[in-house]
């Protein structure tokens, strides 16, 4: 009996070591707008075997995330060092380990389920793939050089699916696409399949033949967000011209900082200092990664010793590879390639 409870607190030892546990996510299929301050998207999950799902604020560093897929996932949560600035969660995460991935039905935008195996062949070179649309009772996408729409209808636990006759466009397209798509488009239509999953991958069968097999994939962004006339609303646009105070780097508070960042989204570029010099560049963002280059820095000399230091750092720190952020409240969190906190800016309200 003392062996157990020893082997107990040792494993509860290990569980929260450095302020480090381990929970167990589901991240659904779709995330949704969500707001704390500032307007983003958030994942929805089930903690630790719940059945109600929550919104979910944070990164979670390298966590790869594809819409249409559900996750189950290990996630290591580590306890920030005091003291948190305000409005950060107390809370950092990680991916420990990916459990299972599920691709599901999804009307999101931002997925596309790709056809890679058709009636036990393999689909290559040749893009047929679709999405569906919102009230779920159409797909629509590309059926090998063509554009297709269909109308389906499904049941509620989607688990079958009943696809009409639809419309396509009429290009004429070479001999190995032209062949694809006119496969594609017979065995789909007035068919009825069964939905089933299996290695990531799902699979539609008709009288018990496997007519389909599907991933699903990330829809390409546009290149310029504002030809789609609705560019998304992200935190981006919240930081976007905001002077930013660098108060944290490499996990130790910078006090009285006069290193500062203002970036400018419309033109992807930033200006600031790094504590002693002037500095401007060139950005390019994703909705959790940025990269700073063309960098170019006044050469003034810095006496003080700790600014120079600081400065010789963040200099370091924006001009490497890899780097991935985080939004809070009023904080703006930058990650090295390891994915360790290393900058971390607040909103100056005083200028």
């Amino acid at each position: 009996m003392k062996s157990i409870g020893v082997l107990l607190v040792l494993l509860f030892t290990q569980t929260s070591l450095f302020g480090q546990k381990t929970i167990r996510l589901t991240v659904k299929e779709e995330c949704v707008p969500c707001r704390r301050m500032m307007a983003q998207t958030c994942f929805q999950v089930q903690k630790n075997g719940s059945k109600t799902w929550e919104l979910f604020y944070e990164r979670i560093a390298g966590f790869e995330y594809v819409a249409g897929n559900r996750y189950v996932i290990d996630v290591i949560e580590t306890e920030r060092p005091e003291p948190v600035p305000q409005d950060l969660s107390r809370y950092t995460y990680k991916l420990g380990k990916v459990i299972s991935v599920t691709p599901m039905i999804s009307t999101s935008e931002g997925v596309l389920y790709k056809v890679i195996r058709m009636n036990g062949k393999e689909v290559v070179n040749v893009d047929v793939s679709f999405n569906f649309d919102s009230t779920y009772h159409q797909i629509a996408g590309r059926s090998g050089c063509n554009n297709f729409t269909t109308p389906i209808k499904m049941n509620k636990k989607q688990s079958k699916i009943c696809v009409k006759s639809g419309a396509s466009t009429k290009m004429a397209c070479p001999e190995m696409e032209s062949k694809i798509e006119d496969e594609f488009l017979k065995s789909i239509s007035e068919k009825s399949f069964k939905i089933s999953h299996k290695g990531g991958l799902m699979i539609w069968t008709s009288k018990k033949k496997e007519v389909l097999v599907l991933e699903t994939i990330s829809k390409p962004l546009p290149q310029d967000p504002s030809s789609t006339g609705r560019p998304e609303k992200t935190p981006w646009n919240y930081f976007n011209q905001q002077n930013l105070k660098l108060i944290q780097m490499d996990g130790v508070t910078v006090k009285d900082s006069k290193a500062v960042l203002k970036m400018d989204m419309s033109t992807n570029s930033f200006t600031g200092s790094n504590g002693c010099n002037r500095i401007s560049g060139s950005m390019k963002t994703t909705r959790n990664t940025v990269a700073f280059f063309d960098i170019i820095s006044t050469k003034m000399m810095c006496t003080d010793a700790l600014v120079a230091t600081t400065e010789r750092r963040f200099m370091e720190i924006i001009g490497s590879k890899g780097l991935t952020v985080d939004f809070a409240e009023q904080v703006f969190n930058i990650y090295d390639s390891s994915g360790k906190l290393v900058l971390m800016f607040a909103v100056d309200a005083t200028k």
